[in-house]
């Protein structure tokens, strides 16, 4: 039974991640094909590049980097070199990604409010 636990962790989250592919591929085919039935163009429905969201998402990354940074520097710093505490690392990503979002939303999202 012990042998089929290492298994079971492999094929389990590869199993899980070829139906998530299956199931976004099959839905995205019935939706063309249903469209075609309707008479309408299937590329209609693509939607157009949103510079918003990629700006967000880039603040955020680099919120996460410059968070991931902090705690490497507040580890160092306040905990020395041979502690592995992992703690100032999740601080420093939830502060740093929050005040990304909030960098956000300040400086674009309150423009196209409405």
């Amino acid at each position: 039974m012990e042998d089929l636990i290492p298994l079971f962790g492999i094929i389990i989250p590869f199993l899980t991640a070829f139906g998530i592919v299956y199931l976004v591929f099959s839905t995205r085919n019935r939706e063309r094909m249903a469209m075609i039935e309707r008479g309408m163009d299937p590329h209609m429905a693509k939607p157009a590049p949103d510079g918003r969201r990629a700006m967000k998402n880039g603040l955020l990354l680099l919120g996460i980097g410059l968070g991931l940074l902090l705690g490497w520097v507040a580890a160092a710093a306040l905990l020395g070199p041979e502690d592995d505490n992992p703690l100032p690392y999740f601080i420093g990503v939830a502060v740093c990604g929050g005040l990304s979002q909030m960098a956000y939303y300040q400086f674009y999202g309150r423009k196209h409010e409405g």
